[in-house]
């Protein structure tokens, strides 16, 4: 027979939310938009994206005409409880526009 303890344990692990962390796909579809929201803001909405091209982990670069940008995923600070997992934070830090 479980000790109470054990059983008040078991009952406050299993009842505690957890986040899991996005599966790669799903981690890989969140990089793609905020890399397409920040190469938006640094070409402006008239120039046409024609490439994505992953060069290095965490680096894209952005090709529209001559044009590119690089992009750049950089982790953000933790908005997460200590000791808490879930979708890794991140922002899309663009560079400058080079033609």
């Amino acid at each position: 027979m479980l000790k109470m303890t054990t059983c008040l344990t078991l009952l406050a692990i299993a009842s505690t939310p957890t986040l899991a962390a996005l599966p790669p796909q799903y981690q890989r579809q969140a990089e793609f938009t905020a890399v397409l929201d920040a190469v938006t803001e640094a070409l402006g909405v008239s120039r046409l994206i024609e490439a994505i091209e992953m060069t290095e982990p965490d680096v894209f670069v952005v090709r529209s005409g001559e044009c590119s940008v690089t992009v750049r995923i950089v982790d953000a600070p933790s908005k997460k409880e200590p000791g808490r997992v879930g979708p890794r934070e991140f922002e899309a830090k663009s560079d400058g526009v080079v033609c």
